[in-house]
């Protein structure tokens, strides 16, 4: 963390009000948490101020009033313990007393996917109560949390990939080992950790404010998702107000892709596709949201009606498998390019013409080989594309060691024109090469593994590949960059293909550009 920037900030009047909102020994506790609440819902449109205050009430209400927390401080497995057996009761307050609703429970002890996405009010609670916590706001919007982490230098455990809900919950204890050992070699009080995390990190280094207005790339992927409940259908009914509502975040596939197109279907008592949306996002995926993954979704075209029943009726959506399960589990299923044709022939059998509904971008396809390991996309598409912008095999080097700590040593896979001490070179350019980070997570573990590269390298320019894209970042003097801002982002097919494209990447890392930066 730059430490001169972090004081400049918390000399500030803006970094002293935050700090002094996440005191953990405040003279009214719940005056902070409204205040923490109404700051986060800044950050997060769809955070519900109300919803969050009163959920850390009935949190504290249960654990006090029914001495459910018998540790002053948690270890990992007396925490795990606590997970696994505490419930959330149903209550009135009449007269000033706690009056319990019998068998009535608000979370029960099993329902830990519940708890998992319930971990903002719990971890705002625990907060308050032992040091070694802290609060995981945002539950909707992890990928806030992991991009403020990054922009400080934190590294974040690995997510775990399980459907035993309970490990997102010993995620979020083994996320505040790590904010711990941050705080201590940062020297930072609770407070100032927390304001560091969520306003200098995630505000002022960052920039929060949703994509609404800047280009898209072109659409290849169709996805399917449900909307249901009147939060929902308020959302898809302002596209035929005077001023809509602009971005939403969107249960979908974490294989999303920025540019994507999102049919948004809503379940009963609706039961019809509503309208087509453009991914401001790739598919974030979210250790605390009920559901994983999510994606940013903006630019909505409202659809004419198209019920359950004109697809049932259909002669080509009838056969669909998704439409036989009557649309059971349609979140995050993926529409071919000749499924989402079909549908625009519905549309146009409503009496629609759908010249203005976005198109599929489609390439010249071309045979890459059989790419079946990381090596495959090193040798058959990514050297020769590197030749075709200027380079020669003498102009990189592969698997070059560098000392990361007293033992270990980092190996990236492409250094460009390195120069200086064995063990502590610099260079302009890496890339990072994988077969496949089609998934959400293992881009962010490409991603940050080439920035921790590029970092040590003292790099501008860093890259992150596998058998499908190529995606270029540039890194700011103090060596951030984010991952949702590359200035390059495209398909290989796009690259070889298109003229303006492999261009384009010429002119942000061909040969000569890069010789420039030595």
């Amino acid at each position: 963390m730059n430490k001169t920037l972090w004081n400049y900030y918390k000399q500030s009047a803006d970094g002293q009000k935050a700090i002094e909102m996440f005191d953990p020994n405040p003279d009214d506790v719940y005056k902070n948490i409204e205040a923490i609440a109404t700051f986060a819902h800044r950050l997060d449109g769809d955070f519900n101020p109300q919803q969050f205050v009163e959920l850390v009430y009935i949190h504290e209400i249960n654990f006090v009033e029914r001495n459910l927390i018998e540790e002053e401080t948690f270890t990992r497995e007396s925490f795990e313990h606590f997970i696994d057996s505490y419930d959330l009761m149903g209550f009135e307050v009449k007269d000033d007393e706690i009056v319990w609703l019998g068998n009535k429970y608000i979370l029960s002890a099993n329902k830990f996917r519940l708890k998992a996405a319930t971990v903002d009010a719990l971890s705002m609670y625990l907060y308050y109560y032992d040091y070694y916590f802290k609060p995981i706001l945002l539950s909707h919007r992890f990928d806030i949390i992991q991009k403020s982490c990054d922009a400080l230098g934190i590294d974040l455990p690995p997510i775990p990939r399980s459907k035993d809900y309970l490990q997102y919950l010993m995620y979020y204890y083994d996320i505040c080992g790590i904010l711990n050992e941050f705080q201590k070699d940062n020297e930072l009080t609770d407070a100032e950790l927390c304001a560091c995390l969520y306003d200098y990190g995630a505000r002022v280094l960052l920039d929060t404010e949703e994509l609404t207005t800047g280009k898209l790339p072109q659409p290849t992927n169709v996805w399917l998702t449900g909307a249901s409940g009147n939060i929902d259908f308020k959302f898809l009914d302002s596209l035929e107000e005077s001023q809509p509502s602009t971005t939403s975040i969107w249960a979908c596939n974490e294989r999303t892709r920025r540019g994507d197109l999102v049919i948004v279907y809503c379940t009963s008592p609706r039961s019809y596709i509503h309208s087509i949306w453009r991914a401001d996002s790739i598919g974030i995926f979210n250790p605390f949201d009920y559901y994983h993954c999510r994606t940013i979704v903006r630019d909505g075209i409202k659809l004419p009606k198209i019920t359950f029943s004109d697809l049932k009726e259909d002669s080509y959506f009838s056969q669909l498998p998704i439409v036989r399960k009557n649309l059971q589990g349609i979140n995050g299923i993926r529409f071919s390019a000749k499924d989402y044709t079909e549908l625009l022939r519905l549309v146009k059998e409503k009496g629609v013409e759908n010249t203005d509904y976005p198109q599929l971008y489609t390439v010249t396809s071309i045979d890459f080989g059989d790419i079946i390991h990381e090596k495959d996309v090193e040798e058959n598409i990514l050297i020769p594309i590197l030749k075709r912008i200027g380079y020669n095999d003498s102009d990189w080097t592969r698997q070059l060691q560098l000392k990361a700590g007293r033992k270990e040593k980092a190996i990236p896979d492409f250094v460009f024109f390195p120069r200086g001490t064995t063990h502590f070179e610099s260079s302009p350019l890496v890339i990072e090469a994988k077969l496949d980070m089609s998934s959400m997570i293992e881009e962010q573990k490409a991603f940050r593994q080439a920035l921790s590269y590029a970092r040590m390298l003292r790099s501008k320019l860093m890259g992150i590949c596998d058998k499908e894209r190529l995606v270029i970042y540039a890194l700011d003097n103090s060596g951030q960059c984010n991952i949702d801002k590359p200035i390059f982002d495209n398909y290989w097919q796009s690259i070889y293909s298109d003229e303006l494209i492999g261009s384009t990447l010429n002119q942000l890392i061909g040969v000569e550009v890069i010789k420039g930066y030595i």
